[in-house]
């Protein structure tokens, strides 16, 4: 075989996926890539994000090393590659409507934990959060409107912020430490279109077994939440951004088949200094 023949086929298989083992012949290598990919799907929250691309790498070095049962032209290859990529179109389609969806983040009220411009994976599969998950889920008033936050209490809990900004559950007090030295982050003026750098008062909080940080901001005033029992099968849910997020202060309890899914990772993140690598891969608790 050429050289030129297998650089052709490496290229198709970088954007057929598995097309050139189908179109080859080599249906038992195709039926494992595709397994692998589907694999990938399943466990997309356990393996790191950037085993996609070395799961795509390798089959193209297989496609561009094997010998094929049956000599195809390159034509060929090309309508293989999209029945492929069909294929997996369609597999990605009913993991999205079942599993796993992607959202990217254009808001800061989630600040610490989830930034502007964050690309998160949800868990489609987590429908029923527990105290202490960062969900997202459909606007109670604009099932249009998708929003990330914080569950802070569930169906039947007594949930009030009183003096200092003292979040209490059932009337206990949720655990809470300040956490020292400085404490600022950027944050997007979405009608000018340019970011600026912001002043906070950081907490580290935690809520049943489950520790996460909220910010203030540095001038802002303690906001007093009266007392509220959450109805059943809804969520309180509240912006790490305390200062800065629409959450059920606002617009109240979230019911139930509005949860979307369970934040369970950045798989992809920029700011207004370019692409962050250390949130690449980052877990969300």
């Amino acid at each position: 075989m050429s050289s030129s023949s297998r650089i052709v086929r490496f290229l198709f298989s970088l954007f057929g996926y598995s097309g050139v083992q189908w179109s080859s012949g080599r249906w038992l290598r195709a039926i494992v890539w595709d397994a692998l990919f589907v694999a990938y799907v399943l466990f997309i929250f356990h393996v790191p994000a950037w085993s996609v691309f070395v799961l795509v790498l390798g089959q193209a070095i297989d496609a561009a090393l094997l010998e094929p049962k049956i000599e195809r032209s390159e034509g060929v290859y090309a309508v293989a590659g999209l029945i492929a990529v069909s294929v997996l179109a369609i597999l990605g389609t009913t993991a999205k409507a079942v599993w796993v969806e992607a959202f990217r983040i254009p808001s800061g009220s989630s600040i610490p934990t989830i930034l502007i411009g964050d690309h998160i994976l949800v868990d489609k599969t987590a429908r029923h959060p527990h105290r202490g998950d960062t969900v997202v889920f459909q606007h109670p008033q604009d099932r249009g409107k998708d929003l990330v936050k914080r569950v802070v209490a569930v169906g039947g809990d007594t949930v009030e912020i009183r003096g200092d900004n003292e979040l209490v559950v059932n009337g206990t007090p949720v655990a809470r430490q300040h956490v020292d030295g400085p404490c600022e982050y950027d944050d997007l003026q979405e009608d000018l279109g340019a970011w600026e750098t912001r002043q906070c008062d950081a907490w580290d909080e935690t809520v049943d077994g489950h520790t996460y940080r909220v910010v203030y901001d540095s001038l802002g005033s303690p906001h007093l939440f009266h007392a509220l029992t959450v109805p059943a099968n809804s969520y309180f849910v509240l912006g790490d951004n305390r200062d800065n997020s629409a959450d059920s202060r606002i617009f109240g309890a979230v019911p139930q088949d509005a949860i979307i899914g369970v934040v369970r990772k950045v798989w992809f993140s920029s700011g207004p200094h370019g692409v962050r690598w250390d949130r690449i891969d980052k877990a969300i608790r």
